[in-house]
């Protein structure tokens, strides 16, 4: 009676209401968490953070927990889930040493012990188990009774616990270990494997290991509480096989997100993604997807999300690619968006490149301009964006002034009377684009009348107070009224009641950019095209895609101050004076946008055609020689020697002693800065950043540093990482001219012949990947007879030729077939497979070497927590420091190639590990002992210089190391201590 009377008060006194407070602190950190779609979920629907933040709800946890214990009989079945209660309040606070020795005192104290037992007994022996196998979890056995009325043992529990704290405080290795001998326990119960598989892929995912993480997270799903979580776990594991291009699974489970979620976010994005889900380079695949977004637009389920999918089918479509249908899918995207900034900045930052790569530079800058501040998914770009957008607005204002200046002399190259009748019909559509009355007058100065009475009431001040003729208030005064609004439009003209009223503007439909539009007359394209008038478009003529004001500060210069007749006239150069004005600024702002194309944007392919209009237009505008100059390093650039030579030829003849010709002949003079050792040092850092993956920032610094110094303090090393960078983003285009600079630049360096070879490859990409996605390796089963045929074969031993008998073993049954690739299921990386005969002949020597049947004597040396014993078996390991993956993976490449063409036949592999996520391991094994590891060790030194000499000395250094040795620094860090130990065994050496 009072065991059961015990346990009932405590379960519904204490636990019951401790566990609550758990849930309901765990439910409120979920509602706290806004997850971002169009990113990698976190694992968890919560972080610790807000968990944290809920320091009283956790305190009362313990304090029950802590209480439940102390009051009640220490013998009733729930002192084991209050303590586990416990353990959970302090991991959710973030007192991560607190709950790990509450896990550790429930897996030593609660242990199931014999009567009389001995307490010394350890936990995590083999005899723990009925199969003699190593066992550290405890059988449950609860009679019915047990099972109805109290929950499970929490020992168990705690060790899923214990691991989830151990990776929370980044102990992979500690956690890896405990987690695999749960794996492989026989005593843990069914009830604990989803749990410890979803331990088990959170362990994956928090080191990026994405294939891994999904295979376990599958195995987890059944653990969801709720169909929230489980919707949720089903995205994330959707965007898991997404991320390793498995996209079958990935379809599969974002459709089983649309059928389960109540989230309606969720079901746009799953729905979304899935409809992104591009399982070939098929046009009609792409047409279908685009089309599933706008219908799913139509829908009035998803009317709040239509700027979301409009700007995914622009994505889409920019694939196919058809840029002029992504452009209508992001205008349409803006249209729908009312306060997304995101989704807003994401569209005109697409529809600002598309207009510059289509060399639309008033578009481009009207539309950068429009980005709105406070959107951090703009922080990688930010500082490229804003450097372009600076550069974009000098190339724009010269564009305005060249535009003007041309529709104002094709105007005063009319007739007077079409001249006339060409102004009077601008000065009608100006005052109805300000919103003004249109006029009927036929006269000039009947308009000027009219314009002259406007300016002469648009400086009045109004009372708004002051009784009107009849004594009413303003507001009842229509007359007052009309006045006002009229006043209103004539200095504001005609808009929408909207915020940013101006940038709205720049993201309208597409029209024609033509001569006028922009220069203060707005001449309309067919005005310009009439017979009366000359045809004498700009020759800088540019189609945008948006009617836009290009920004406040080019504003001034598209719209006059005066629009009446008599004001428009004014600006018209009908004198010579005005005229030869008008030509001199033309002249001039030609020059200087060529030179603005040339070390701006470095468009040297524009830049030599503004030159030329400028010499064409100008021919005795030359600047000193400056002219040619510039046409001289645009040819440069472009490897077009013979026309480089020519204005090479003209400025040392016409310019001697000009400083055109100084620059000429002395290079470095271009370019102040390029010998000193600023350069050195920008471009040093700048070779860093991409060596440590802040590619973004270091790409924004090289167009910096590029417009300063040009390619003088370019690399082949800088020039090759930043291919290998293109060539992981697929941009294979990219790549091929970074690489080609390599060659031309550098044609004697070491990484010419490579940087040739990786172009060859590339131009084969896409046969390769074909070819490689269609293989298909079947292996000969394990049960499958294998023919053994020995021969007499002569082998060299100790300089004699002995007759041993070798054993030949013939695989001819594996084939190889075309099919699907093999899904990844594994930490190990897919290896590129060298195709050779099916047919491989394997000898080994049926007797052993006499020298393997002699023991080596060992030596034994300590430094702290290292031991190294000399005739244990090493591995030699290459420790990388602050090294992005990718080229962490082409030294792995590179120094796999090396073990094939100088190791061949040698049992060595090479595998990637990491000690954190600065420091990444590549791991040679493994050698008979310390002594051929040294001498492999000495080998690979030497040669790494030149297998991997696009990395820097400092970010890498080589270790040899005993497999006890290597998960022992995995889990101290401490290579000092181990370099240490290292100089003992060999004095001065690491």
């Amino acid at each position: 009676v009072r065991h059961f009377f015990q346990n009932n008060y405590t379960h519904y006194n204490y636990y019951y209401n401790a566990k609550n407070k758990i849930s309901s602190v765990i439910e409120r950190a979920k509602a706290a968490q806004k997850d971002d779609y169009t990113k990698l979920l976190s694992y968890y629907p919560f972080s610790l953070e807000n968990t944290a933040g809920q320091k009283s709800e956790l305190d009362s946890v313990i304090f029950k927990a802590t209480a439940g214990i102390l009051l009640h009989d220490l013998r009733n079945d729930w002192v084991d889930n209050m303590y586990l209660l416990m353990g959970k309040a302090y991991y959710f606070r973030k007192e991560f040493d607190s709950a790990a020795a509450t896990f550790q005192f429930i897996n030593y104290n609660l242990f199931p012990r014999e009567k009389n037992e001995d307490d010394n007994r350890v936990i995590g022996t083999s005899d723990a188990s009925s199969n003699s196998s190593l066992s550290i979890a405890n059988k449950e056995k609860q009679n019915i009774l047990q099972k109805v009325t109290a929950e499970p043992p929490s020992r168990n529990d705690a060790l899923i616990w214990m691991a989830r704290t151990l990776i929370e405080q980044n102990e992979m290795g500690e956690s890896a270990g405990l987690i695999n001998t749960l794996q492989h326990d026989p005593n843990l119960p069914d009830r604990l494997r989803n749990d410890l598989d979803d331990v088990n892929a959170y362990w994956f995912y928090k080191q990026n290991i994405f294939d891994s993480a999904a295979n376990y997270l599958e195995r987890a799903l059944s653990k969801a509480d709720t169909k929230a979580d489980l919707s949720r776990s089903e995205f994330l594991l959707a965007q898991l096989y997404e991320n390793t291009n498995q996209f079958n699974k990935a379809t599969e489970f974002y459709e089983k997100v649309s059928t389960h979620t109540v989230d309606l976010l969720m079901d746009i994005y799953a729905r979304l993604n899935n409809a992104k889900m591009l399982k070939s380079s098929n046009p009609e695949e792409l047409t279908n997807s685009i089309n599933n977004l706008v219908r799913m637009a139509k829908k009035d389920k998803f009317e709040m999300y239509r700027d979301i999918l409009f700007y995914s089918a622009g994505e889409l479509a920019m694939q196919k690619p058809d840029s002029n249908a992504a452009a209508g899918y992001f205008n349409k995207s803006l249209l729908y968006n009312e306060t997304n900034i995101t989704f807003k900045n994401k569209a005109f930052l697409q529809l600002a490149d598309m207009a510059f790569n289509r060399k639309q530079f008033k578009t481009a800058f009207a539309l950068y301009d429009s980005l709105q501040s406070g959107d951090t998914t703009l922080n990688d770009r930010l500082a490229s964006i804003q450097a372009r957008r600076n550069g974009l607005a000098k190339i724009v204002e010269k564009i305005v002034i060249i535009e003007r200046e041309d529709s104002l002399q094709a105007i005063a190259a009319m007739v007077p009377e079409a001249r006339t009748v060409f102004i009077k019909k601008m000065v009608k559509r100006l005052r109805k684009e300000k919103g003004l009355k249109e006029t009927d007058t036929n006269t000039e100065s009947e308009m000027m009348s009219f314009d002259n009475k406007s300016d002469n009431r648009k400086d009045e001040p109004v009372d708004l107070f002051a009784a009107g003729s009849k004594g009413e208030w303003y507001f009842y005064n229509n007359s007052l009224k009309s006045k006002g609004f009229t006043d209103y439009k004539r200095k504001w003209g005609s808009r929408k009641n909207a915020d940013n009223w101006r940038r709205k503007n720049a993201s309208a439909t597409a029209v024609d950019n033509t001569a006028g539009q922009g220069i203060g007359l707005n001449i309309a394209p067919d005005d310009l095209d009439k017979p009366e008038i000359p045809n004498t478009r700009s020759r800088i003529n540019n189609k945008d895609l948006s009617k836009s004001n290009t920004a406040d500060n080019t504003n001034d210069l598209v719209q006059p101050e005066d629009i009446s007749y008599e004001g428009l006239m004014a600006n018209v150069p009908l004198t010579p004076e005005k005229m030869d004005a008008s030509n001199t600024l033309l002249a001039v702002n030609l020059f200087e946008l060529a030179k603005l194309y040339q070390d701006e944007l470095e468009d040297y392919a524009l830049a030599i055609i503004t030159y030329d209009q400028s010499l064409l237009r100008y021919p005795d505008s030359l600047y000193n020689g400056e002219l040619y100059l510039g046409l001289y390093f645009c040819y440069t650039k472009l490897g077009l020697a013979d026309k480089a030579a020519l204005y090479k030829n003209l400025i040392s003849k016409n310019f001697t002693g000009s400083p055109s010709a100084s620059k000429l002949n002395n290079p470095s003079s271009l370019h102040l800065e390029s010998k000193n050792p600023e350069g050195t040092k920008r471009y040093e850092s700048i070779y860093n950043l991409f060596i440590e993956g802040n590619f973004d920032q270091a790409f924004a610094e090289k167009q910096k540093a590029d417009s300063i110094y040009g390619n003088d303090y370019w690399s082949p090393q800088l020039l090759y990482i930043e291919a290998v960078y293109h060539i992981k983003q697929h941009e294979d285009s990219v790549a091929i001219n970074v690489l080609n600079n390599i060659t031309s630049l550098y044609p004697k360096a070491k990484l010419s012949p490579k940087a040739e070879r990786m172009i060859d490859i590339l131009k084969r990409r896409t046969e390769i990947e074909d070819y490689l996605s269609k293989l298909e390796i079947t292996r000969a089963k394990d049960d499958e007879i294998v023919k053994i045929v020995d021969h007499p074969v002569l082998v060299r031993n100790d300089s004699n030729l002995i007759k041993s008998p070798v054993r030949i073993v013939d695989t001819s049954k594996t084939e190889i077939k075309p099919g699907p690739l093999p899904l990844k299921d594994s930490v190990k990386q897919v290896e590129q497979p060298v195709i050779k005969d099916t047919v491989q002949t394997t000898i080994s020597p049926a007797i052993p070497p006499v020298k393997d049947s002699v023991k080596k004597a060992s030596t034994f040396f300590v430094n702290g927590p290292f031991t190294l014993n000399t005739a244990e078996p090493h591995n030699v390991i290459m420790i990388l420091d602050k090294v992005d993956g990718t080229y962490v993976n082409e030294s792995k490449n590179a120094f796999t190639r090396y073990l094939n063409e100088s190791f061949r036949g040698e049992p060595i592999s090479l595998a990637r590990d990491a000690i954190d996520k600065d420091r990444a391991l590549l791991v040679f094994t493994s050698f008979t002992d310390a002594t051929a590891a040294y001498q492999f060790l000495t080998k690979l030194k030497k040669a790494a210089p030149e297998e991997v000499s696009w990395l820097p000395a400092n970010k890498y250094s080589f270790y040899l190391i005993s497999d006890q040795n290597l998960q022992l620094l995995k889990t101290n860090k401490d290579i000092p201590g181990y370099t240490g130990l290292l100089n003992k065994v060999f004095p001065g050496k690491f």
